[in-house]
């Protein structure tokens, strides 16, 4: 039953962003966008874990320092069997934003959040299905710092990846993942601007080296899209020259490094998730 509910929300997400792109457009590209993070894993019995992640935020022609700013991620998570999963996240932004993320332009500088995972197999692959909802607080707001600025909003992970054992201890796992966000809309104004359903997704393709059950470095690109939905502006002759669906496109590059710490790392039955947690 709890995979059938995830792969009904998987296909509701798939119909969505075709519709998506199916609709009249403009596709905008930003300058690329570099985002290491450096991880520590504290392995719990079972394949739990405590993570601490921290990333860093650099973009190509921004001027100024090398780094704007980056965000501290902290998670916990529980397996109740080999395929399902849950757990709780915290991430804390430096900027008033909170846009340093994992999603760029994300508003929100702290945003707590809960998981469900289910793992399992399609055909020689690892299939993975991550649900998270989360609550996205603005703590520090340039533009009036209250409540309204705050936004909840759902987000789906899909995976494919595949091990390999290159020697007696390093092991390759090339991984694609695409992700969606989007707001949880309560309620809204009759006079508001209607947003798209889905406002961010970020398709990502990776290979994991795992050198030992203590160490992993994860190399990975991105194409970020950020779904923006603005009022359309006019010419003097009526022709439409900005705004209405925009899709802003980020090329990204990462480097995850990843520590694992406690005797559990070394249980030989242990199942490791992707640096991308």
């Amino acid at each position: 039953m709890r995979t059938h509910l995830l792969a009904t929300v998987a296909a509701t997400f798939l119909l969505a962003l075709t519709t998506e792109f199916a609709a009249a457009q403009r596709r905008i590209t930003s300058d690329v966008v570099v985002l290491p993070e450096v991880q520590a894993e504290i392995a719990l019995p079972g394949n739990d874990y405590v993570l601490v992640g921290v990333n860093l935020f650099s973009q190509a022609n921004r001027g100024g320092s090398t780094f704007a700013g980056g965000q501290l991620r902290l998670g916990y998570e529980h397996f109740w069997s080999e395929q399902w999963s849950w757990g709780s996240t915290l991430r804390i932004g430096s900027d008033a934003g909170g846009s340093y993320g994992d999603f760029l332009g994300l508003p929100g500088n702290l945003v707590p959040g809960a998981l469900l995972r289910h793992a399992g197999m399609l055909g020689k692959f690892g299939f993975t299905q991550r649900l998270a909802a989360e609550y996205a607080i603005v703590t520090n707001d340039s533009y009036g710092n209250n409540s309204s600025n705050n936004r909840a909003h759902a987000r789906l992970r899909l995976g494919l990846d595949r091990e390999f054992a290159v020697g007696p201890t390093v092991k390759l796992r090339p991984r694609v993942a695409y992700e969606a966000l989007t707001y949880l809309r309560f309620q809204r104004d009759e006079d508001e601007l209607k947003e798209r359903f889905v406002d961010f997704g970020n398709l990502r393709g990776e290979v994991g080296v795992r050198l030992s059950p203590r160490f992993d470095f994860t190399p990975w690109v991105a194409s970020q899209t950020h779904y923006i939905n603005s009022l359309v502006q006019f010419d003097q002759n009526g022709n439409p020259v900005s705004g209405g669906k925009v899709n802003l496109l980020t090329p990204t590059i990462g480097l995850d490094l990843r520590v694992t710490l406690g005797s559990h790392a070394l249980d030989a039955d242990r199942q490791p998730l992707p640096t991308q947690h």
